[in-house]
């Protein structure tokens, strides 16, 4: 049986959070002392620019439980917390937004629901909606794209509390298409979650814009999916069946009435055939370019400095 020195590990990954987190850090720290168990706080910025780096780097001198690590840009939330937990020596991992959003005492439910249990994870949830209509809207999305092959995936969040065992299994996967929450399916179904009230953010803007929640869809996608090259090789029998019925039409016109083929029929044709071709040879495309990275071993992050 393992021995581990810590109960729990809390990993945050930040982001221009100079405002929030100290906060953060403070209501952690109250909440793993009140639960009386060993524990680490590791933080991971990821490429903030507003002077998070420092504030961390401050929390790490006053608090010896404090580990902090500096990534050399934004590489995005999956991958700084990719960092934290290769990082991570618990017995338990909790990983927690930067933000406030989740309420740092709820993290005793989460370890009280996997202590001892046979859940690998357990994931806390909002019962209430605190985000704009947009954000709502590009987060189903998102989990919609997610549950193209496993109806199972996209119904958790970035509150979750892992057992060690998964985590080592997780972080093996180190290159640039690193999903948490598609990998964690890959290893186990033993997953539970809590209902919480989740709280207003701190931060004035989210880090997930339109475009990148949009290019995480479409990431999540092609690491969980072959569903667009089937997509792929059902348009290319349709557009073949469908030239062949159209092609037979104006054979069959031309020898029976003898009359020509329309100029606007052909360049309607061709044109739309060769956005067609055009569209299936990007999805191919970017197939071959995730596979290309993954061949010359990009890694999903880079620490710039530590604390």
């Amino acid at each position: 049986m393992q021995i581990f020195e810590k109960e729990i590990s809390v990993v945050i990954p930040v982001y221009n959070s100079l405002n929030c987190i100290a906060e953060v850090v403070t209501q952690v720290t109250d909440t793993l002392i009140e639960m009386s168990v060993k524990f680490e706080i590791i933080i991971v910025d990821d490429g903030s620019s507003d002077g998070s780096w420092a504030a961390i780097k401050d929390l790490s001198v006053n608090n010896v439980f404090v580990k902090g690590f500096s990534l050399a840009k934004n590489f995005g939330q999956h991958k700084a917390t990719l960092c934290g937990l290769s990082n991570a020596s618990g017995r338990y991992v909790v990983t927690i937004d930067d933000d406030l959003e989740h309420k740092p005492l709820d993290i005793k439910e989460l370890y009280h629901k996997i202590k001892d249990s046979e859940y690998d994870l357990v994931y806390g949830v909002s019962k209430n909606k605190r985000k704009s209509f947009f954000r709502r809207t590009m987060t189903a999305f998102y989990k919609f794209i997610s549950k193209v092959e496993n109806p199972t995936a996209g119904l958790g969040s970035s509150f979750r509390i892992l057992k060690n065992d998964l985590v080592q299994k997780i972080v093996t996967h180190n290159n640039h298409l690193f999903f948490v929450d598609e990998l964690v399916i890959w290893y186990t179904s033993n997953i539970s979650f809590c209902q919480l009230d989740f709280q207003q953010s701190k931060k004035q803007s989210s880090g997930y814009g339109f475009i990148s929640l949009l290019r995480l869809s479409s990431n999540v996608l092609m690491i969980s999916s072959t569903l667009p090259l089937k997509i792929v090789k059902s348009l290319g029998l349709s557009m073949s069946f469908i030239s062949f019925l159209v092609g037979t039409f104006y054979f069959l016109k031309k020898i029976l009435f003898k009359s020509p083929a329309g100029y606007t029929s052909i360049i309607v044709s061709v044109l739309f055939s060769a956005g067609m071709i055009m569209f299936c040879i990007g999805i191919i495309g970017e197939y071959l370019g995730n596979v290309l990275m993954m061949q010359n071993q990009r890694p999903a992050f880079y620490i710039k400095d530590k604390t």
